[in-house]
């Protein structure tokens, strides 16, 4: 977190509060945090301002939505120079199946979330998407049998504030 933005406890409870539904309104919010409305607007939007919270969007039901299959893949690079790193990132950015990409330590370079609407579907996305990327020498596929926990709340430390 950004050490220039003072937080306290009350901005502590109202990203506890939108963490878990966005989609609370100021009302609901100035009753649970004990402050009028419009200070709870301000502080929210100052914190939407800093950068702290960045975005609100709806979770959907994977299954209902038509996406019945998740899979995480641990690419490795044929490079680890820059170029080579950025023309892999902008591909896969271009990739609407992939929906987290990590850069991580150990064995590969990269792993990525994927979802798709079958098994049928996954193979296109390796042979006509992935394999089309030259930057990658290796992939490993890992398909999700099931969501053991799926939570979008991250636990926040808070220090000791006023």
């Amino acid at each position: 977190m950004n050490p220039a933005i003072k937080l306290d406890k009350i901005d502590y409870h109202l990203l506890e509060l939108l963490q878990t539904n966005a989609k609370v309104t100021n009302a609901y919010l100035s009753k649970e945090i004990g402050l009028s409305q419009a200070a709870v607007f301000e502080r929210v939007k100052r914190m939407e301002a800093c950068g702290l919270i960045k975005n609100y969007y709806a979770q959907l039901d994977t299954k209902k939505a038509g996406l019945g299959i998740t899979f995480f893949i641990q690419i490795s690079l044929a490079s680890n120079k820059k170029p080579h790193i950025d023309a892999f990132l902008e591909k896969i950015d271009q990739i609407d199946e992939v929906i987290e990409c990590h850069h991580i330590t150990g064995s590969g370079n990269f792993l990525l979330k994927v979802i798709s609407r079958d098994l049928t579907s996954f193979q296109e996305l390796l042979m006509e998407k992935m394999s089309n990327i030259e930057e990658i020498s290796n992939l490993v596929s890992m398909v999700v049998l099931s969501v053991v926990k799926d939570s979008k709340v991250m636990p926040i430390p808070m220090p000791d504030v006023a």
